[in-house]
């Protein structure tokens, strides 16, 4: 079907993409996200060109999760031995299946990753529409949960293909900020690599999460040597959030996203009103489950509305 990317003049050289997580979300959704992001810069936002990138368009890659049947069961089985805490594991397993299917699925996953070259290149086009040459753009991107996935996958690729026209030294083109907030990439990335996952990831050769020896910056090799695309590379989440890898305030490492040079902020979710094992399960359930933005709720240790709020100063010092 055609593709309706957001295209929008550039009020300044500055321009930031929000890539969210769960569920098909089409324009008008995440409209409480996005003011939240226009506090946290204040009167930058102004001078912000704002993209926000949507799946509806692809929403058919949801259908196939529905096709996977025992492969996704072998995934989710997995994650819940990996978790090994009988309080957590089949619940957290069972809901984080929304973060690993798309894992499964070339078809799904080459989807989405062509909508989302195709954004950005319409969002360097814009900026250099308004005047600005690639190397002079400030590009940021802000990504959530499968979202995170999603741009880790984009990134290297686009720093490897020359069609794309979106390598940072032959290019150009560089981010100055990604932004992941309780990113499940480590997390994936363990489950695919365990043995009974290994054989089943279909065109496993260009999944960039489960390559080499350990996760890693994107980068063009050059006569320059290797230039990373991203200059600045932070890791939100919470010691609540499962997806970002912390099962009731115990990190894993096996879950937990760590990229070389990468920014690590971990949020102390103690003040979220979750007393129990059983209740955090129960409240990711329903807010992972949920095929929509979930619900703006203070206990939601998840919520992408509350990682930007309780982050505002650092994003308008990052952003602006």
């Amino acid at each position: 079907m055609p593709i309706d990317l957001i295209s929008q003049p550039w009020p300044s050289n500055r321009a930031v993409l929000l890539v969210h997580g769960i569920g098909n979300a089409k324009p008008g959704d995440y409209t409480e996200l996005r003011q939240r992001v226009e506090a946290a810069l204040g009167p930058a936002a102004a001078e912000t060109a704002i993209y926000q990138l949507y799946y509806d368009q692809v929403n058919d890659w949801f259908a196939a999760k529905t096709q996977l049947g025992d492969l996704l069961q072998t995934a989710i089985t997995t994650l819940s031995d990996q978790i090994n805490d009988p309080a957590l594991g089949a619940t957290i397993a069972e809901v984080c299946g929304d973060v690993l299917w798309p894992v499964l699925n070339a078809d799904a996953r080459t989807a989405v990753r062509e909508v989302y070259l195709r954004q950005l290149k319409r969002i360097v086009q814009d900026g250099m529409d308004a005047g600005h040459a690639e190397h002079e753009q400030r590009l940021s991107i802000i990504c959530h949960s499968l979202g995170c996935f999603h741009t880790y996958e984009v990134l290297h690729h686009a720093a490897r293909t020359a069609t794309h026209r979106l390598r940072p030294a032959s290019d150009g083109v560089r981010f100055e900020n990604v932004i992941f907030m309780a990113s499940p990439v480590q997390l994936i990335r363990s489950v695919a690599n365990a043995p009974l996952m290994e054989t089943l990831i279909p065109n496993r050769r260009w999944l960039y999460t489960v390559q080499g020896d350990a996760l890693s910056m994107p980068f063009e090799e050059s006569e320059l040597g290797n230039v990373p695309s991203v200059q600045r590379w932070v890791s939100i989440t919470g010691n609540l959030d499962p997806v970002g890898g912390h099962f009731f305030r115990a990190r894993a490492d096996w879950a937990t996203m760590q990229v070389p040079g990468q920014v690590t902020i971990v949020d102390q979710q103690d003040a979220l009103n979750i007393g129990t094992k059983h209740e955090l399960a129960q409240r990711l359930a329903s807010s992972l489950r949920a095929q929509a933005p979930p619900d703006i709720q203070p206990s939601n240790p998840h919520s992408w509305e509350n990682y930007v709020t309780n982050h505002a100063a650092q994003l308008r010092t990052w952003l602006t």
